[in-house]
């Protein structure tokens, strides 16, 4: 046998050693990430909290596609008028010319854009659609507070404020979205107006929960855990480490909330306005900060259920 052929034989045998063991490890986490994503949309709340932050990737997305789009034709108008201004000598001073550019339907960069913004759309419609039943999830949030609660008179009447407005939001959301299905005899008027109000709503919401962290932080600040106390008298260093660490777990999960809350007011007042706030473009950062922070959580809660 050549030398050639052994150096192959060898080749394919070390091959065959290792190809085994990095199928293995591709099917392994092939299958952990297949596992934390069906853990992910296996709730109503991780699936929206999922496609929220993909419907706002694609709008992001969108608007830097379109962006594009504008500067190609800016240049190009730049270059038609370049080109007009060197045949002026042979068309008369008082002549005017009027050009309409328009980006080419069949180029690759104007059937992304569109698909993109179609794709975004369609999930922005799905994410509405599962909310439909939403209205029974704010029952079961006003049965449990009033059958247990917040002892501080502040939060308790927070949790109240926010439960009837996420109500009112919900109830105008269904409404304007059935009746821009057809479903109500709703007129677009109609529907533009239960959209505004309830996105108004959902800022009342949003602005109440402003005041529910900067309460419980408060609380937090005021009275520390008796554990605390009893740690430091009896010098059980395991233990007070312990609550340390629980309080800082607390104040970092405080602050998310505050992060979350605060990218979430102003998407609440454009889409609030009749008018609009902000482009596509922040809205989408604004959103993505929200939905990043927010699967952040999900994920990691999906890792310890997995472990």
């Amino acid at each position: 046998m050549s030398s050639s052929a052994k150096a192959q034989q060898s080749s394919l045998q070390r091959l065959a050693q290792v190809l085994p063991h990095y199928v293995s490890r591709t099917d392994s986490h092939i299958s952990r990430i297949n596992s934390y994503l069906a853990r992910l949309i296996a709730t109503t709340s991780t699936l929206d909290t999922t496609l929220l932050t993909i419907t706002y990737t694609l709008h992001l997305l969108h608007a830097l596609l379109s962006r594009i789009t504008t500067f190609r034709l800016s240049i190009a108008a730049e270059s038609l008028g370049s080109l007009l201004s060197q045949l002026s000598y042979a068309v008369p001073r008082s002549s005017t010319f009027f050009a309409t550019l328009t980006p080419s339907p069949t180029s690759r960069l104007f059937r992304l854009t569109t698909s993109t913004a179609a794709l975004a759309a369609l999930i922005d419609d799905v994410r509405i659609f599962l909310r439909l039943g939403g209205l029974f999830s704010i029952y079961t949030w006003g049965a449990s507070t009033y059958r247990s609660p917040p002892q501080d008179r502040v939060l308790r009447s927070i949790a109240w404020g926010q439960i009837g407005a996420c109500a009112l939001f919900q109830y105008l959301e269904n409404g304007a979205y059935l009746g821009s299905k057809g479903v109500f005899a709703f007129g677009n008027e109609k529907v533009n107006k239960w959209y505004v109000w309830s996105s108004r709503f959902w800022m009342a919401h949003v602005i109440l929960e402003f005041g529910r962290l900067a309460r419980q932080w408060s609380i937090n600040r005021e009275e520390p855990p008796s554990k605390d106390v009893r740690s430091e008298r009896q010098g059980d260093k395991v233990n007070h480490g312990q609550v340390l660490a629980r309080r800082e777990e607390e104040d970092r999960e405080l602050w998310r909330q505050v992060y979350v809350n605060a990218a979430w007011f102003p998407v609440t007042v454009h889409y609030g306005s009749e008018s609009g706030l902000v482009g596509e473009a922040q809205l989408a950062l604004l959103g993505l900060v929200a939905g990043v922070l927010g699967i952040r959580d999900a994920w990691r809660a999906t890792d310890d259920q997995h472990c």
